[in-house]
């Protein structure tokens, strides 16, 4: 299956977080005008966006997330805003970090899983899970599966605060379906 880009996707820095919400949307048919989620975001084209910020425009777009983070010591003001802005949204805000297993499990319920965690070239990426089981991982955005120990290991990188969004599209799908 071959799956037709567009251009201002492939074109953007730092994508990643784009490309997920993007991918997610795709699934539904709903074609996403990437200029707008890049305002919505705020994506910056050497940061890309940061977690919290997908998981307020995936609220605003309809579907119902719980976001999940270790404790972050070192938030960026824009982070603050879109902090207070899942807060106005009431999104779940868990200081807390989701297992691997508890990962797979909402895998296993078909729920949408967005990670965050450093490439093994040192770099923050979001990925949306396509598949995962107690041994390796799969993302849209690569190829390759990864190790389940090697997934540990990058999420627990300096700065990545083991963040993960969980996508519930029960109510999305019964408004669109």
């Amino acid at each position: 299956m071959s799956i037709e880009l567009p251009q201002d996707l492939l074109s953007l820095e730092a994508n990643s977080g784009i490309y997920a919400i993007w991918m997610i949307f795709h699934h539904y048919g709903i074609d996403l005008h990437i200029p707008d989620l890049v305002q919505l975001t705020r994506h910056d084209d050497e940061m890309g966006t940061s977690t919290i910020a997908l998981a307020v425009a995936l609220k605003t777009l309809g579907l119902d997330v719980t976001f999940f983070t270790a404790y972050d010591a070192d938030k960026q003001p824009i982070e603050v805003e879109f902090y207070q802005q899942a807060e106005k949204l009431n999104i779940p805000v868990q200081e807390r970090v989701i297992p691997y297993a508890e990962i797979q499990q909402q895998i296993e319920a078909g729920r949408f899983v967005i990670v965050f965690y450093d490439t093994l070239e040192g770099v923050g990426n979001h990925s949306l899970i396509y598949a995962m089981d107690e041994h390796e991982i799969s993302f849209f955005d690569s190829f390759d599966a990864m190790p389940a120990d090697v997934f540990e290991q990058q999420r627990q990188a300096d700065g990545i605060c083991q963040q993960v969004i969980v996508i519930d599209d029960r109510n999305f799908v019964m408004r669109h379906g």
